[in-house]
């Protein structure tokens, strides 16, 4: 058998032959061998934390403590390193088993990504007023709430507190804008919330930026006009190893201020006096001679009342990802144990979270899954109860008058009380009944984002991206409250017990459709953004009431006179949206936003709103005929002009109720019909804030100092405001809502900071200070001015300025009396002095009367800043956190009580120094039963308005990063210790300076905060 072999075949045989040995000796080149090194900065100090893996395989480590990494590689690898401040570098292996790896600083303001409405920005090419909040320094405190965090952390933003576990804070973006709801937006993972962000846990931020005028918000419209808080949730890396972090700490909350009251002697002798001075008698109880006397009982109710809380927190997480897919998954618990006596108040929280990514050619997945369960003991209070205009229990605590036992045996719950016949005062055994009390809110929140990406196109430079988001947000809220039966003394007393069982569901279903467009030709950069929303809210309120029920079993079923009611209310959001961006040369940028939204609270003809928004920036220090210092690294100038609308009302404002049950009589027969119960504005529309600003933002000496620096001037029209009408008219609203005010909002911004990241010892250093001038514009038709309570709201000045009389000192004398205007036929010397500013024609007439009343000041702060120092040296890791406000009065409820002549409680200790005889002094007035020359009214006599300034210490915390850390399973581990409202520079004699403004026409007054406590923790933070 003969075989033929051609020619060409043997050629290709030996081809084959020198391919297979090829393949061989490559085979023999890529076997793995350690690589180890060091990442170190320019000096040679050794840089923990670095990612170092293999380009364009999966794998990846990290380097430790000392900057030493080690990593499984070949000799034609390239490792690919990343540190977060450092610019990133690409190493080849080329055979080397060590390698030396130096990393150089980055200008992190200039390429770093911040997440914008809808999209991504590089930083360098913003022009809207967009604030970075640096999420590492909020993860070394500890708050119940992430707005808490914010406090401080950035210029514009003004945030105030209650000291309670789970309160929400009260946040207000360059200043108060609206006499309606004025928190801003919150916006996580792209998804809108119709509530906020309470539920979820600070360990789970990634990213949080703040947008403060329309030219940065107009994208989000009609949601916006408060300004627009984004935050990004943690995600996993592509090409990353399972990362396991455990986060802890425990802390010890304590109220370190204490109002300063009269002991026993001090609150007898006072009352005896104030009641003689007023023509009354003194209580048996206060009076030495009387068998009912009282003289072995002087209780701190302060000391008795609150106590040492504590706080927990612990984070799980775990983190990675590979070529296609990335994962995050974190469990969280925060507890915190209050400070009050009884059951409240407290918080505690759970919190589960599942991020995951997918990819695969054009399309990209993404989905987010979070469940929250909490639990609030609020610090009881029910209206229906503890009724007579009873304050807020921390201040019943401090005014209860000291000669009341906190428990007494004789009395039938076991807990002191008074009497009527003996101290005569009306005051609250506060522990009691925050002890007997039952009152709840339990939580329980789904919240969960998916998204799905495909690149439609990625051609020639064009790539066109869809791209739709789908979000769900359900919380269901069990609002729980039972009041026992009880006997406390005079006026509190209840013979029936009572069950408020409520429950509330609210539900967020958002949808967003967008198209994403990006061409890059010649010098010129294009990113363009359309889209589509809808957004739909249902609110469902039940509530029930029962009394009368076993207490070993309540539940509403088992109990007598039961009451139910409840409420559905929907609301619906859709918007049209789009966004340009455009630079030339990477110098001239500019952005264009537009919004068209539809809301319906507002009625037909009034639904839609439009809400542009345009910036331009100018990159001076990129202009090649500018020759600025070298020192300059980066200058750029930007301003804009936008519009925002605001839509947070109450819905169906605009529709008139009807009462079904109105009975009418027909020539002696009752017929029921129905009637119009209230007075509407069938037109009321959108609120519009128009926001104008300029800007610049630089970097000198290649990054070490940075600086941006604003004036903004905003101006809400059309806002939103109650019209009083008579009661005559019959409506059960007597300032129904009409678009008729108008408000202005003025000032400057600075951020600065300094960083020192070369050598051994690193530090930084920021600050921040912003400015609000406020202008009342406008109020309802006609009106040009509205008193309430204390405070007065005058067009062309700033809302809510204190008002009242002006004192001008305290009458020592019979003569000063009468050679003074004519004030009241009781008063007396130790009385105070009046003003006499005018009568009806404007000048004195020699009478004081409601006409005798001034301008007090302003109540509104000027100047809010912050300040925070970090340093590092060789493991160890030191923090300094300041902040405050200055500019303002305030109204302090707890003192002026304190400070009383009426009733029977308990005093401050400057009532001590009051006028008598004896102690003829010009600032405190006497003490007289029933203040006869009324020196309780609103006034400026001393300390009944009291500075607002304050310095607050909030953050100091050392760390220390254990290095050389053996166990391969074990990369890092950190201990570290914090102090947390360390202490508090202020004049104000109320507990905080910064309470929770809740009331737009009254920002000055503080019906009684919760003290917020000092706070010291030991924390761990590990890494596997």
């Amino acid at each position: 058998m003969n075989i033929y072999i051609p020619s060409n075949s043997l050629r290709y045989g030996r081809l084959g032959l020198l391919l297979i040995g090829l393949f061989l000796s490559t085979v023999v080149m890529a076997q793995t061998s350690p690589v180890k090194g060091k990442i170190a900065d320019e000096s040679g100090a050794g840089l923990p934390g670095a990612t170092i893996r293999i380009k364009g395989k999966a794998g990846a480590t990290a380097s430790d403590a000392n900057g030493n990494f080690a990593i499984q590689a070949v000799s034609n690898d390239v490792l690919v390193v990343n540190l977060i401040g450092f610019t990133a570098q690409e190493v080849p292996v080329n055979g080397r088993p060590q390698l030396a790896i130096q990393l150089k600083p980055s200008i992190k303001e200039l390429g770093e990504v911040v997440v914008v409405g809808y999209g991504t920005q590089l930083k360098k090419d913003l022009t809207g007023s967009v604030s970075i909040v640096n999420t590492k320094e909020l993860k070394k405190t500890s708050a119940s709430d992430i707005g808490q965090l914010l406090q401080g952390r950035t210029a514009g933003i003004a945030v105030t507190n209650d000291g309670q576990p789970g309160a929400s804070p009260t946040i207000r973006i360059r200043g108060l804008a609206s006499f309606n709801n004025q928190q801003p937006l919150y916006v996580v993972d792209g998804i809108m919330l119709a509530n906020t962000p309470r539920d979820f846990s600070p360990n789970d931020i990634e990213s949080m930026q703040v947008l403060k005028d329309g030219t940065a918000a107009a994208i989000y419209g009609a949601a916006a006009a408060n300004g627009v808080i984004i935050i990004t949730t943690r995600q996993g890396k592509k090409n990353s190893p399972l990362s396991i972090e455990y986060n802890t700490y425990f802390g010890a909350d304590k109220i370190w201020q204490k109002i300063p009251v009269a002991n026993r002697a001090g609150y007898q002798l006072l009352n005896n006096e104030s009641q003689l001075n007023g023509g009354q008698t003194g209580a048996p109880a206060n009076d030495p001679t009387n068998p009912k006397y009282i003289g072995n009982i002087d209780t701190d109710w302060q000391k008795e009342g609150l106590k040492t809380g504590y706080r927990m927190n612990h984070n799980l997480n775990f983190s990675g990802g590979g070529e296609n897919s990335t994962f995050n998954v974190s469990l969280d618990y925060f507890k915190q144990g209050g400070t009050f006596v009884g059951n409240g108040p407290d918080y505690n929280r759970y919190t589960g979270r599942i991020n995951t990514t997918q990819s695969k050619g054009i399309f990209k997945f993404g989905q987010s899954l979070s469940y929250t369960h909490s639990k609030e003991n609020s610090l009881t209070f029910r209206g229906d109860v503890l009724t007579g205009g009873r304050p807020p229990l921390i201040n019943d605590l401090v005014i209860a008058i000291p000669t009341q036992l906190v428990y007494d045996p004789t009395m039938p719950n076991g807990y002191g009380g008074t009497q009527s016949d003996r101290e005569r005062a009306i005051s609250l055994n506060v522990p009691a009944v925050n002890s007997m009390f039952t009152n709840f809110t339990e939580v329980d929140r789904i919240f969960g984002v998916a998204w799905a990406e495909a690149q439609l196109l990625n051609l020639n430079g064009h790539s066109l991206k869809y791209k739709v988001n789908a979000g769900y947000d359900k919380t269901v809220a069990r609002d729980f409250a039972f009041q026992p039966t009880f006997d406390l003394g005079f006026f509190f007393k209840q013979t029936v017990n009572r069950l408020d069982d409520n429950s509330r569901i609210y539900t967020n279903a958002l949808v967003d459709n967008t198209l994403t467009y990006d061409k890059k030709f010649d010098k010129h950069t294009l990113n363009a953004v359309l889209g589509v929303s809808y957004n739909k809210n249902t609110a469902l309120v039940r509530s029930g009431h029962a009394e009368q029920l076993d207490p070993n079993y309540l539940v509403l079923g088992n109990g007598t006179n039961k009451t139910v009611d409840g409420s559905l209310t929907p609301y619906s959001f859709f918007g049209l949206f789009g966004r340009l961006n455009y630079s030339y040369d990477d110098k001239y940028l500019l952005t264009a936003n537009f919004r068209r939204d539809g809301s319906s609270r507002f009625g037909y003809g009034y639904k839609y709103g439009n809400f542009p928004g345009i910036s331009a920036g100018w990159r001076i220090s990129k202009e090649a005929f500018i020759h600025l210092p070298k020192w300059i690294t980066e200058l750029k100038l930007r301003g804009g002009y936008g519009q925002l609308g605001n839509a947070n009302i109450g819905d169906f404002r605009y529709l008139a109720l009807l009462n079904p049950n109105i009975v009418y009589n027909f020539n002696g027969t009752k017929v029921t019909g129905g009637a119009q119960t209230n007075v509407i504005d069938p037109n009321i529309h959108w609120e519009t804030k128009t926001t104008s600003n300029i800007g610049i933002d630089a970097t000198f000496f290649d990054g070490a100092i940075d600086l941006t620096a604003e004036y903004y001037n905003n101006k809400a029209t059309d806002a939103l405001i109650g019209e009083p009408i008579p009661a005559s008219v019959g409506s059960n609203d007597t300032a129904p809502l009409t678009n008729a005010a108008s408000i202005r909002n003025t000032g400057i911004e600075i951020n600065i900071g300094y960083h020192n990241n070369k050598g051994a010892f690193t530090y930084n250093v920021s600050g921040n200070l912003s400015t609000v001038k406020n202008t009342l514009l406008a109020l309802s038709s006609g009106e040009t001015s509205r008193i309430i309570g204390g405070f007065v709201n005058t067009v062309g000045h700033e809302i809510g300025r204190h008002y009242g009389r002006v004192v001008e000192g305290v009458f020592q004398n019979t003569d000063e009396i009468k050679n003074h205007a004519f004030q009241n036929a009781f008063t007396a010397p130790g009385d105070l002095k009046f003003k006499d500013i005018s009568g009806p024609d404007g000048k004195p007439d020699g009478v004081i009367n409601d006409l005798d009343r001034a301008d007090l000041g302003s109540s509104l702060p000027k100047v809010y800043y912050g300040l925070n120092f970090t340093a590092g040296y060789k493991g160890f890791d030191f923090t300094l956190f300041l902040s405050g406000a200055a500019g303002n009065l305030i109204n302090g409820s707890l003192y002026r009580s304190l400070m009383h002549t009426t009733d029977y409680l308990n005093y401050h200790e400057d009532a001590l120094n009051r006028w008598t005889p004896a102690n003829p002094n010009n600032e405190y007035p006497r003490l007289a039963a029933n203040d006869p020359n009324q020196n309780g009214i609103d006034s400026d006599r001393k300390d009944w308005l009291q500075k607002g300034d304050y310095l607050r210490i909030n953050t100091i915390s050392l760390g220390y990063t254990i290095p050389k850390l053996k166990v391969k399973w074990l990369q890092s581990i950190r201990v570290y210790a914090t102090a947390q409202n360390v202490y508090t520079f202020q004049y104000y004699k109320g507990y905080n300076p910064d309470f929770a403004q809740t009331r737009p026409f009254e920002p000055g007054y503080d019906p009684g905060s919760f003290p917020t406590p000092r706070t010291l923790m030991m924390g761990l933070q590990a890494r596997f």
